[in-house]
């Protein structure tokens, strides 16, 4: 169902929540599509049913499958324009890129290629670049929250904050402790960024929308605390990430189930280690064979 927010915004909720902006009587921009066909579908029927309007274009917020995996079958069905940011564009077109990341850069396991990592490939007409854009005679503001993914980006519209995955529901906090990033040294940027942004809604990928954003960055930040004071405790020793994930996990009470799961922790506990590395907390170390972080 669609949800209006403004007279030319609003979103339709979903595993992955869907922005929809207006841009005449007869056409809408999406922000984000979905993991697959199914959400997009719904949002396709939902833009059709209450507001009378087809898609003539897609703004992908970042390269995570469960953001652009709708675009192949909407832009098939309706002929959108996609657009996405430079780097995540890569992604899009290269859906195999992400598990490859993930997995260190090699070819990825045959377990990480199911649909929750990998996407159709969508095509990609223009990038987005930062600032004030005009998409269809409506100007829209691009703002830099990368860290969750290289290179993501915020979309606001008549005061709507399309804040993308720079915050996690307090659900997915609870749940899973330490949700997947890039860089956490461009994350925390990130959240700064977000705090100044002057809006009337907050519509964030995943969760409710908000009224405001304090609260559940405040959130955030708490759970980025507490997996850097776990890892910092966990380093007074020198240690590898296989090692320091394994007592992370246990410390933390995080179930890893499935080779998904297990590597989308990997890499992001990786992220912290940088970030402590860069801030001068950790020293780092090749040593007998191993890579080794120890606390300063």
């Amino acid at each position: 169902m669609y949800i209006e927010l403004t007279s030319r915004v609003g979103y339709i909720a979903g595993g992955t929540n869907i922005g929809v902006v207006r841009v005449d009587d007869a056409h809408v921009l999406l922000i984000d599509t979905g993991l697959n066909d199914t959400p997009v579908r719904k949002a396709l029927r939902a833009i059709a049913t209450q507001l009378d309007a087809e898609v003539s274009g897609i703004m992908t917020t970042h390269g995570h499958a469960d953001h652009f995996g709708g675009n192949a079958f909407a832009v098939k069905r309706t002929g959108a324009m996609v657009y996405a940011p430079p780097m995540e564009d890569a992604v899009l077109r290269h859906p195999a890129l992400q598990p490859a990341f993930l997995y260190g850069g090699a070819d990825p396991i045959d377990s990480l290629r199911g649909r929750f990592l990998l996407a159709d490939a969508s095509p990609v007409d223009e990038i987005l670049e930062d600032g004030t854009v005009n998409i269809d005679g409506v100007d829209i503001e691009v703002i830099d929250l990368r860290g969750h993914s290289p290179n993501q980006r915020g979309i606001l519209v008549d005061g709507v904050f399309f804040c993308a995955d720079v915050v996690f529901p307090l659900t997915a906090l609870e749940k899973y402790r330490v949700p997947y990033l890039f860089s956490l040294t461009d994350h925390l940027k990130a959240l700064d960024m977000a705090a100044e942004v002057a809006c009337s809604h907050v519509v964030p990928g995943h969760g409710p929308m908000e009224a405001q954003i304090d609260g559940i960055l405040s959130a955030n930040r708490t759970a980025i605390e507490e997996v850097l004071a776990c890892i910092l405790d966990l380093s007074e020793e020198p240690v590898g990430l296989d090692d320091l994930c394994a007592g992370l996990f246990q410390r933390m009470g995080i179930v890893v189930v499935d080779a998904p799961a297990y590597y989308l922790l990997r890499p992001t506990v990786a992220a912290y280690l940088t970030h402590l590395t860069r801030i001068g907390e950790l020293s780092h170390e090749i040593s007998a064979y191993r890579s080794l972080w120890q606390r300063r």
